[in-house]
């Protein structure tokens, strides 16, 4: 079928008499997220209208993705034009269908626009936040520390520069105050490419040159020793009512940067410990919907610490639905049949998930400290069934396009190479 315009902005496409409304074929849902998302739906069968930034994405290659959306993006003035065309899709694919479709949500930027125009979009889709006071909590990190030690649950000692550090304990974690909009910071003062940044003590923070600049942007806590296994998570999918309708442990093997990075190699964890803070925690702050709570083990006291809530779906999704823990199958029962009777008990970790590219990064900063080798590495890969961040055999379109892709690229600049150098 033709793509459908929706005027001028954005398609959807092989929508028209794909679906029915409940009791005849599935009704799909708009997931607004990469590959981690959209296959845990086309793992339950569930079609998945796929929207994104990019045409160009290599996501719309999936064989689950029935339809897709183009959006002119979020944060940085931009939100306000993405959420009239997924008002506009909304409204179509209602009038297809004659009912809400899940929206599902896996980014902070997403979390912000729910926030403020959740009203709006819950006209013509469902999903389930947590309520506005929590979330405009957890979403600014002072105020979810300030939040969290209210409701008796353990986190680092935080604070905010201007105020008097000099009982924090050293060494000192710095980061961002808020989930989004900090790029030119991470540029400037976390490296690059790390999420925070460790200052060995209060004067090596103090007089760093970039502090001063965005002190007002920033929150300062107790560093908590312990190494990159020593970071453990719980996630889950809370109705309503708050009643945790499904859940599973992680634990992260490997990031990049080795501190505060981004996952280049997790794990699902069996820990009775980790499960019940986590539970706990989820009770405690009052959390609805998707969240991911994630904890660190101190390596010399053994206790746990509650580091960040994450209050949407996210990459851990996808190794949970390989191990019969599909967290956005369960909210998709939820949302459309009321259904909360799913038996997920503990699942015993069998895959690993890996980004092959940015765990090759880990490992390269882990050869240049001494802590492995080229051996050590590519055992530690081969020692367990593995999914992947692109590539999977039931799907395999979305990396062979990125595979082609990546060689037309190469390519074009080799080409220009060329032209400049002949032209010297």
């Amino acid at each position: 079928m033709e793509p459908i315009s929706i005027e001028g902005v954005t398609e959807a496409r092989g929508l028209k008499g794909l679906f029915s409304p409940p009791g005849g074929q599935w009704v799909p849902a708009v997931v607004l997220g990469d590959l981690t998302l959209i296959r845990p739906h086309g793992m339950a069968g569930i079609p998945v209208v796929a929207a994104v930034e990019d045409p160009r994405d290599v996501a719309l290659r999936s064989r689950f993705v029935r339809g897709s959306c183009v959006v002119p993006g979020f944060g940085e003035g931009r939100t306000e034009a993405s959420v009239e065309v997924l008002l506009r899709l909304g409204e179509r694919l209602r009038r297809e269908i004659g009912c809400r479709s899940p929206l599902v949500y896996g980014s902070d930027k997403h979390v912000e626009m729910l926030i403020e125009h959740g009203r709006a979009l819950s006209e013509y889709y469902l999903f389930t936040t947590c309520s506005e006071e929590v979330g405009r909590g957890l979403f600014d990190k002072e105020r979810f520390y300030e939040m969290a030690e209210s409701v008796g649950i353990r986190v680092p000692r935080t604070r905010r520069p201007g105020r008097d550090l000099a009982d924090l304990r050293e060494p000192l974690l710095v980061k961002p105050r808020r989930k989004t909009s900090w790029a030119e910071m991470q540029r400037c003062l976390f490296l690059g490419t790390a999420k925070a940044r460790v200052f060995p003590t209060r004067r090596a923070l103090l007089e760093h040159p970039d502090f001063a600049r965005f002190e007002d942007d920033l929150i300062i806590q107790e560093h908590i020793l312990g190494d990159v296994g020593a970071l453990v998570s719980f996630h889950g999918f809370a109705d309503a009512d708050g009643r945790v309708l499904g859940s599973f442990c992680g634990r992260k093997v490997r990031t990049w940067p080795k501190v505060a990075g981004e996952s280049s190699f997790i794990e699902l964890l069996l820990d009775a410990e980790v499960r019940a803070a986590g539970e706990e925690a989820a009770a405690r702050l009052g959390l609805r919907g998707p969240f991911k709570i994630d904890l660190i083990r101190d390596s010399t006291t053994g206790e746990l610490y509650v580091l960040e809530v994450n209050a949407r779906f996210n990459l851990w999704c996808y190794l949970g639905a390989v191990h019969g823990v599909n967290l956005p199958a369960i909210a998709y029962d939820y949302h459309l049949y009321h259904r909360r009777d799913h038996a997920v008990g503990d699942v015993v970790p069998r895959w690993r998930w890996v980004d092959l590219y940015r765990d090759y990064k880990a490992f390269r900063e882990m050869e240049e400290a001494g802590e492995t080798g080229p051996l050590g590495w590519l055992s530690s890969l081969a020692r367990s069934r593995k999914v992947y961040d692109t590539f999977a055999w039931g799907d395999p379109a979305p990396a062979l396009g990125w595979a082609v892709e990546l060689g037309a690229r190469r390519w074009r600049v080799g080409e220009v190479r060329d032209r400049l150098g002949h032209s010297r």
